[in-house]
Order: structure tokens, then C-alpha cells, then sequence
């Protein structure tokens, strides 16, 4: 159970902090001073809420920490929900080049994993737009491999993309 409600390691409130000053972050990501420090769980899961707040507010170290925990990939309680709050934001984000390149190469791994997580169909809303051609190609393949009405309805989005 604590490992299930646990920290992945680098995640904690501190190292959060500590990450976004040290990308030059300038939205407040603390949590509220009445959260008690000994629950190191319910302070990372309210930074993250944090950071998807900056996303939103368009602060670039909170975008590079949202990629990051995208990346991650971690599986703990609420990270699929952490996951997905943080997607939505980044759909209106303005992304680097490198950063389309990193989620593109996560969701295509996804894809070739066959790993439909919940936040999955939040991811497609973005990749839609940021997909490399490989992954376009490889998404391609697999929708000429099955009739339209038997497809997962996330491959029919890419249907227009170019």
C-alpha cells in the first residue's frame, strides 16, 4: 500500500521545487502551507496539480516537468490522473522541438506496447498534432490492418493528419 501511494523517485515537493527554479520557472508550484510536510504524497500529487496549473499558465519550466513526468511513466495511485490533468494542459502549449520529439517517441511506444492507459485519448489530442512521420506511417499500418468499424476510434484521428 505505501509503495502504491509512494514518491517516485526525484518527485517529491522539494525536488520539484528545486527542478522548476533550476529551468527558470517563475509560477508558484509550492502547496499550501496547511498540507503537512510528513504526507510526502498528497504534497506531490498537489505539486503536480501545480505545475499543470503553470502549464496552463504557459510557464516553461512547468511544460519541461509535465513532459518529464509524462515520460515517466510512473504507476502509483492517481498518476494516470496526474497524467491526463497534466496532457490537457500541454495541448495548448507552446512545445520545443524537442519536446514534440520526446512524447512523440513516448506515445508511439505506447502504441507498439499496446499500453491504452486512461490518459491515452488526452495524449492523442496532442499527438495528433506533433506526430513524426514514422509514427504516422506506423499508425497508418495499423489502421489498413483492421476495417474501420472494428478500429480503436483514436486511429481514426490520424485519418487526416499529414
Amino acid at each position: 500500500m505505501e509503495t502504491y501511494h509512494g514518491v517516485p523517485a526525484g518527485w517529491s515537493k522539494s525536488e520539484l521545487i528545486i527542478a522548476h527554479r533550476a529551468l527558470g520557472g517563475s509560477f508558484d508550484i509550492g502547496s499550501p502551507s496547511w498540507l503537512p510536510d510528513r504526507k510526502n504524497w498528497l504534497q506531490y500529487r498537489t505539486t503536480l496539480y501545480k505545475i499543470a496549473d503553470g502549464v496552463r499558465a504557459k510557464d516553461p519550466a512547468c511544460i519541461e516537468l509535465a513532459v518529464r513526468y509524462i515520460e515517466l511513466h510512473y504507476i502509483g495511485s492517481y498518476s494516470g490522473y496526474l497524467r491526463t490533468h497534466l496532457a490537457r494542459g500541454l495541448k495548448h502549449a507552446s512545445l520545443s522541438a524537442e519536446q514534440k520529439e520526446r512524447l512523440d517517441r513516448v506515445f508511439l511506444s505506447m502504441v507498439k506496447r499496446r499500453d491504452y492507459t486512461c490518459e491515452f485519448r488526452e495524449y492523442v489530442k496532442i499527438w495528433q498534432h506533433i506526430a513524426s512521420p514514422e509514427a504516422i506511417a506506423f499508425i497508418r499500418s495499423l489502421s489498413t490492418q483492421h476495417p474501420p468499424n472494428t478500429q480503436r476510434p483514436w486511429l481514426q484521428k490520424f485519418a487526416s493528419v499529414d
